[in-house]
Order: structure tokens, then sequence, then C-alpha cells
């Protein structure tokens, strides 16, 4: 999606993807594609000179700092939203740095951001959210 000029492209474009984002629940979409089932689109903002990131627990009590996150809500009179905090793991189920993400865990962890702030942001696949691990036993 680039970079942008108008600070409100950041807010208008949150806005589609959560528009986007409702519709992967929906069952109707069933035949249209395989990724029924998926409900989040993750996502990185940045402000043009580095990527915005925030840090959580993992449902686990484990501590992370994370660049990815899902859209909860959107105020776009404000230009500000919820997001919620998606933790890295590696193909191990370890928490992984940027450069080895496998899957994306769903917390409980939250953040209100100011999306003037930002001036890209870059979609990522559905798919990435909640990955089952290719191991049995993860080592984490």
């Amino acid at each position: 999606m680039g970079e942008y000029k108008n600070d409100r492209c950041v807010c208008r474009d949150l806005e589609r993807l959560l528009e986007e984002q409702k519709k992967l629940s929906f069952e109707d979409f069933r035949f249209i594609s395989d990724d029924f089932g998926f409900d989040t689109i993750p996502f990185i903002l940045s402000n043009g000179k580095c990527e915005f990131e925030a840090w959580g627990w993992t449902n686990h009590g484990n501590f992370f700092t994370t660049k990815f996150f899902r859209l909860e809500a959107i105020d776009t009179d404000k230009c500000c939203a919820t997001l919620s905090l998606l933790g890295p793991v590696d193909i191990d189920g370890c928490p992984a740095d940027n450069c080895e993400v496998f899957s994306l865990r769903t917390t409980m962890n939250c953040v209100i951001v100011d999306l003037s702030c930002f001036t890209s942001l870059q979609p990522l696949s559905p798919r990435l959210v909640n990955r089952l691990l290719p191991i049995v036993d993860p080592k984490c």
C-alpha cells in the first residue's frame, strides 16, 4: 500500500481492511475461497522510517514484542484504532524475531493508536494467524 502524503490514507485503508476482515468470517464465502475459517487479516504499520512495535504477554504469561497486529475497531472521526497484538512464533512454536515467523498467535493484549502517526500499512496473509505447527510437541 506504500507511502502516503495524506495522513488520513492509513485510516481509510484500515477501514477497508476491517470490512474485508469481517467478510472472511462469513460462511457464505466458502464456495469462493479456501480461506474460510479465518477471521484476521494481520498487518504491519510503519511511519516511513521504522515499523511500529508494541509489547505484551502471551496467553501463557511470557513477555514478547511484535510488529504484527489485528484490527479490532476503528474510529474514523478521530483517526484512531484499537489493535490486538499478534505474537510471532517460529516453526518450533518458540517466540520468533521478525525474520523467523512461521505463525502469529492471538493474544489478549490491545493498544489504541493514533493513525495519523503512520504513513503505510502492509497487510499479510490470514493463513499466518494461529497456523498449525508441523511438529506434534512444540519446543516452547
